[in-house]
């Protein structure tokens, strides 16, 4: 007996798997499909529109897919488990279950143990892949900068980089038939230079500094605040600096989230000491303070500064001191950690549903897992804008909307027991 039973467990469990597989995988495809999209069309105005290799379009795509991983793999284990048990829910399969003794646990456990690996799993991507794969995404990137021109600058269009506004005719390799420049970085001055052609070459690729070689330049000059004063210049030839950091900074420089564990670990330590340095100061402001009004009334002398020293010290001990740094690597170390855990704790809502009569569940279970994954990504989101707010452990926020979801499935999973 005890052998068939152990048996018709595994029968109850592999069954429940596939269902969930499925499932999971039709969800992945769904959410993979969104983010998928959303970076495409990140990447459609600087990259696929411009004369590129499609190898480098695809490594670059490639290498961009473990971000995408972060967010699709938790929202697709909810969607997977709410379509699972909404559909054994409604064929009456989890009743029949319940009718023959089958405990909650003996059929949640599948699903409880898949969102365990797979939040292993997005952990592990996020803290070892991701960091990798953006390391070779900024490589990969700088060296297709070093055809930047024909990358940016495009033929008869209006190109802004930064305060500067290149107008451009015909465009063929490195060099422009005919062009004006507008460049409006100085505020009391502004700049205009035309010319019958340029050529542009690569100055410093770590900078993204680029030269522009003008041919026949005619540059005015005018002062913002008086329309009577201008100055007009013109030369066989002019040399002009183009800096192209600004434009390129969003997808070459590494956030704190492209980090791994073991730096942001090293980084808070850092900001750590910096944090204690400031507190230090802030002590030493009051011990002066305190000695200062000590001397006063021993002295008597100057007995009307007492009150505003009184104000000075209350307003240091109540002054929040917070590191923006700190604050930052911190609310991204307990995000990566809370966002893989997620992947367990979303299914925690999905177990009321096998108390309820459904007529499409599979539909239904999918409606319900989007609307739980809108609400986990505002308050994961609105966590974020939270962390400079209060002088604690940002972690607290960032583990905050699982500890609510897990809170929520609770209560939810107590009052449909009863009902």
């Amino acid at each position: 007996m005890e052998r068939r039973s152990v048996s018709s467990y595994q029968i109850l469990r592999g069954y429940v798997l596939r269902e969930f597989l499925l499932s999971l995988l039709v969800a992945f495809l769904f959410f993979f499909f969104i983010f998928f999209i959303n970076q495409i069309l990140l990447f459609a105005q600087r990259i696929l529109l411009k004369n590129v290799s499609i190898t480098s379009v695809l490594q670059l795509v490639g290498l961009s897919i473990p971000q995408i991983l972060l967010y699709t793999i938790p929202f697709s284990t909810l969607s997977a488990a709410s379509m699972t048990i909404g559909d054994l829910s409604a064929r009456n399969e989890l009743l029949a279950f319940r009718a023959a003794g089958i405990s909650l646990w003996r059929m949640f456990e599948p699903i409880a143990l898949m969102g365990i690996i797979l939040a292993v799993g997005t952990f592990l991507i996020a803290d070892i892949v991701l960091p990798y794969s953006h390391q070779r995404f900024k490589t990969l990137y700088t060296e297709l900068l070093r055809d930047l021109p024909t990358l940016e600058i495009d033929s008869f269009a209006v190109n802004k980089i930064g305060d500067i506004v290149l107008v451009t005719g015909q465009v063929n390799d490195d060099g422009i038939e005919s062009l004006v420049l507008f460049d409006t970085s100085n505020r009391s001055q502004n700049q205009v230079i035309s010319a019958t052609g340029g050529s542009v070459a690569l100055v410093d690729v770590n900078s993204y500094l680029y030269r522009l070689d003008l041919s026949n330049p005619i540059v005015l000059q005018t002062d913002s605040g008086s329309l009577e004063e201008f100055s007009l210049a013109s030369a066989d030839s002019l040399t002009y600096y183009l800096d192209f950091s600004s434009q390129l900074s969003r997808f070459t420089d590494v956030t704190p989230s492209q980090l791994s564990s073991r730096d942001l670990l090293r980084m808070i330590a850092t900001r750590k000491i910096d944090l204690q340095r400031d507190k230090d100061k802030i002590t030493e402001a009051i011990s002066y303070l305190e000695r200062e009004r000590a001397e006063i009334l021993t002295n008597e002398h100057n007995p009307e500064r007492l009150d505003e020293i009184q104000l000075e010290i209350e307003n240091l001990k109540n002054q929040k001191i917070i590191n923006f740094y700190l604050q930052y690597y911190r609310a991204e170390l307990h995000k990566k950690i809370a966002l893989s855990a997620s992947c367990f704790f979303l299914v925690f809502i999905t177990f009321p549903l096998s108390f309820l009569k459904l007529k499409h569940g599979r539909l239904f279970g999918f409606a319900l897992s989007l609307i739980v994954a809108s609400a986990y990504w505002f308050l994961l989101f609105f966590a974020q804008t939270q962390i400079l707010d209060y002088a604690v452990n940002p972690g607290f926020l960032m583990w905050a909307p699982n500890a609510i979801v897990v809170g929520v499935s609770a209560l939810l999973l107590i009052r449909t027991r009863r009902v």
